[in-house]
């Protein structure tokens, strides 16, 4: 069932369309007037269950917006996620819309390319960490779930950096580049309007995953919490998320994932101060078992992410088990301050 809301934000549509991959139950698209035609972030997920692939949800979307397939002129996907930009190909093809991206969804998009050589890096990965060989199997095929929702692999017809201004309609919207939970993720901000769409940068009520990858973020925590402090410095006062409603109090939300993250950073510490520990015995140790591939994925993701962090500031590193398994052990006992950062001598 597709929901469309009409919000207070002159201009603006907020469309959830259905996704239901991995939990995953939906993912907003926004829909922006820009005169006679539109543009719309995120586009969801193409579906090979339906007929029509999932474009009677789209057109149902902008018709209640008042426009129909034909008037969108401009597709911005804010992280390349097969949640958000699935349906992308098949909407130019029909529309001749220009899409923009990051310039690092390129790594995405090289990913779905050659996912056979994506999911052998990832089982590369878990092997290194201790993950059991039948268990690596399975979780490197996370990809593959995703696959059949993407309908076609494309690139931006422009690729974006961060600090481009967008023309739509009336207003500007400046391109905020949000690494952490996507290497190529972007928010659009507008100043006047005090608005961010934050893709999954910013959620209501739960913090995105933020899940380390070779070959992408070598610190994607650290950048996750960059990115949160820029977007707290900007001030806004409403945020329409990639999932669920729009929210207020966006430095309030932001403050409250901080202190989620560094005291998840703590608690990895202490643990490896208290015996040196691979990956999958952290999160074994930290995180109850899921019963859920994709859950039991991110909780092993996730823990790297946290190390990653760890190690960059200087206070745990790794070394090689006789069976080649990296253990982590603690070098330092600096503490943390409030921000995440070690704390002045």
């Amino acid at each position: 069932m597709t929901t469309v809301t009409s919000d207070p934000v002159a201009g603006l549509t907020r469309v959830a369309l259905p996704v239901g991959v991995n939990a995953v139950e939906s993912v907003n698209m926004h829909v922006l007037t820009d005169g006679d035609r539109v543009t719309i972030v995120d586009c969801g997920v193409w579906r090979p269950d339906l007929p029509d692939g999932g474009l009677d949800a789209v057109e149902a979307g902008l018709e209640r917006a008042g426009y129909a397939l034909r008037d969108v002129s401009r597709i911005v996907v804010t992280h390349a996620h097969i949640d958000h930009y699935g349906l992308a190909g098949r909407l130019m093809e029909l529309t001749g819309a220009e899409l923009q991206m990051h310039t690092m969804t390129d790594l995405d998009c090289e990913k779905y390319r050659h996912p056979d050589t994506a999911r052998a890096r990832r089982r590369d990965t878990y092997a290194d960490h201790g993950v059991s060989e039948t268990e690596r199997t399975d979780l490197a095929d996370h990809l593959t779930r995703w696959m059949p929702y993407l309908h076609t692999v494309v690139e931006a017809s422009r690729r974006l950096r961060g600090g481009e201004q967008l023309a739509i309609g009336a207003d500007r919207w400046e391109v905020v580049h949000t690494p952490g939970h996507s290497l190529g993720h972007v928010c659009l901000w507008s100043q006047a309007r005090r608005v961010l769409l934050s893709g999954d940068h910013l959620l209501p009520s739960i913090t995105p995953p933020v899940t380390f990858e070779r070959g992408f973020d070598a610190d994607p925590l650290r950048s996750y919490l960059d990115s949160l402090r820029r977007v707290a410095e900007r001030g806004p006062e409403h945020v329409y998320p990639g999932h669920g409603r729009p929210f207020g109090d966006a430095v309030g939300r932001i403050e409250a994932i901080l202190r989620n993250k560094i005291r998840r950073l703590e608690k990895i510490r202490r643990a490896i101060q208290e015996r040196p520990s691979s990956v999958t015995e952290l999160a074994d140790r930290l995180v109850a078992k899921a019963i859920l591939a994709h859950q039991r994925q991110l909780a092993l993701n996730e823990t790297l992410a946290h190390i990653a962090y760890l190690r960059w500031s200087g206070l745990v590193e790794r070394r090689a088990r006789p069976d080649g398994v990296y253990e982590w052990y603690s070098t330092s006992d600096a503490p943390l301050d409030v921000h995440g950062r070690l704390a002045a001598s």
